[in-house]
């Protein structure tokens, strides 16, 4: 245990945690802040968030059919709004813009109509005229759901999987395409942040010892060749804690999104952009992400490890790893953690089973390892 626990000094000294800190500030201004700091990036996107956050609140996880009535006369008021704000413009009326109807419909090659559209809409930026296109398009979502969620199935499982959905009714789950595309955006910067201090904080652990020849004082005995198994438990405790400590950290970033009202609504709906194998809430897909990045972590701990053991320098382990890195970052990130578990992306259980073989690859190249190095010689 102290062996462990010296380890684990040594890996987070001083002066490795202060560029591990540098590094994840820059990472985070690159990749993270803006899916914080943006969210709802714009308009309509912050009309759609403040319309579901609304729906969410009077009908809850669902919206059945005697909701999605009173879901329409809440459409009927906002174009009742539109049409006084349009009445009480003399321009408007000039321009023969008499009600909602008659905008929605304008012709904006007409530079005369388009200006006042410009006016209310960018100018002005008048809510209820941002809000109005999309309450149409939802309640055209609405009332062609089945047709919808059908139309982009290519195969008999896919189509199975969609009537599952039907059938059970998930797809009137009041979630939307705005606040999972800012999620899967903000685990995928996460991931990929968490992923690199890693391969930085657990790259020198064997590096150091061959490089100042400390293990060949150390496989002069019997305590000294449990080290290198010492070493990697050290590595993953270590990769456990740095993971945890900067999940919580993102995670008490992420909830200034203000999205927890929507953590028990289903993700398979019709007004989001996946489909997914599972009948999964928003709360139970997060922590699904978490669990895949923690065994990234858990492989990309034992790859610099591997590569740490063989190296003799750090320009041997940089040039080694980055194209390891690369592959993961633009690779595995976008089909292991982007839009986890989407009938569009693979079948049903490729995504565990690939899991899995990482795991089993890395554990399994890390013990024969660890067996060679056992038996190895002192080389002078």
């Amino acid at each position: 245990m102290n062996i462990i626990l010296n380890e684990l000094k040594k890996i987070f000294n001083i002066k490795s945690v202060i560029l591990l800190v540098l590094i994840n500030i820059v990472m985070y201004f690159l990749f993270i802040e803006f899916n914080i700091t943006n969210f709802p990036n714009g308009r309509p996107a912050l009309d759609i968030y403040n319309m579901f956050v609304e729906m969410e609140n009077t009908y809850g996880e669902f919206m059945d059919e005697e909701e999605f009535e009173d879901f329409k006369l809440k459409y009927e008021e906002a174009v009742k709004e539109a049409d006084e704000y349009i009445q009480s413009r003399k321009d408007f009326k000039l321009a023969g813009i008499n009600n909602y109807e008659d905008f929605a419909n304008m012709d904006h090659e007409n530079e005369e109509l388009y200006e006042l559209y410009s006016d209310v809409v960018f100018k002005k930026k008048i809510d209820v005229f941002w809000e109005l296109p999309w309450r149409e398009e939802y309640i055209r979502y609405y009332e062609n759901k089945e047709e919808l969620m059908l139309e982009p199935s290519s195969n008999e499982k896919q189509e199975l999987r969609i009537k599952e959905i039907l059938d059970k009714g998930l797809e009137t789950s009041v979630f939307n395409d705005v606040i999972f595309s800012n999620y899967n955006e903000f685990i995928k910067s996460a991931a990929k942040t968490i992923l690199l201090s890693v391969m930085f904080i657990i790259t020198p652990i064997y590096l150091k010892d061959n490089k100042d020849k400390i293990n060949y004082l150390q496989y002069t005995s019997k305590t000294g060749r449990k080290i290198f198994k010492k070493k990697i438990f050290a590595g993953v405790l270590a990769s456990f804690i740095l993971v945890t400590v900067q999940f919580i950290c993102f995670f008490i970033m992420y909830s200034t999104n203000n999205t927890s009202m929507f953590f028990n609504c289903n993700i398979n709906s019709i007004y989001n952009s996946i489909i997914s194998w599972y009948d999964l809430t928003f709360i139970q897909y997060i922590a699904l992400t978490v669990i895949g990045t923690y065994i990234l972590a858990f492989v990309f701990t034992l790859i610099p490890m591997l590569v740490s053991s063989i190296s003799k320098n750090y320009i041997t382990a940089i040039g080694v790893q980055l194209p390891i890195a690369l592959f993961a970052f633009t690779i595995l990130l976008k089909y292991l953690i982007d839009y986890m578990t989407s009938i569009f992306r693979f079948p049903k259980y490729f995504t565990g089973l690939f899991y899995m073989i990482l795991i089993f690859v890395s554990t399994i190249s890390m013990i024969i390892r660890w067996k060679r190095e056992k038996k190895a010689d002192i080389l002078y």
